[in-house]
């Protein structure tokens, strides 16, 4: 039977499609935005669609399409799909705050099962 393989994500990975915007430089300097949705986010980052080819290590700037939230990100990956578009993972250069609005329960640290939180 195969071994799973442990993750190596520092937080869940969740496929929620936020519209957002992104701009950058090509290869060649020039200015590029393009406008796209997240198909799946978590706490440092995002993956997304691209119809331009990024390359990792590349930084871009990404802005959140309800709030207009910007975000410095890092290119981290880059995939080719099956529609001739790119899949693009992202990194927040500084992952402080919760850029994409999702409540996440607080975690409760060092509380054993009978005892209660007030």
């Amino acid at each position: 039977m195969p071994q799973r393989r442990e993750s190596k994500r520092r937080s869940k990975r969740l496929g929620l499609r936020v519209p957002i915007r992104i701009y950058g430089r090509t290869a060649d300097d020039r200015p590029f935005r393009d406008m796209t949705e997240t198909l799946h986010v978590n706490a440092f980052g995002a993956r997304i669609e691209l119809g331009k080819l990024l390359t990792p290590g590349q930084t871009i700037l990404l802005v959140h399409g309800i709030t207009e939230e910007e975000k410095e990100c890092r290119v981290v990956d880059v995939r080719p799909n099956r529609t001739g578009k790119w899949k693009v993972g992202l990194a927040f250069v500084k992952p402080e705050g919760n850029f994409w609005h999702i409540f996440q329960p607080l975690e409760r640290v060092g509380v054993r099962g009978n005892d209660h939180v007030e």
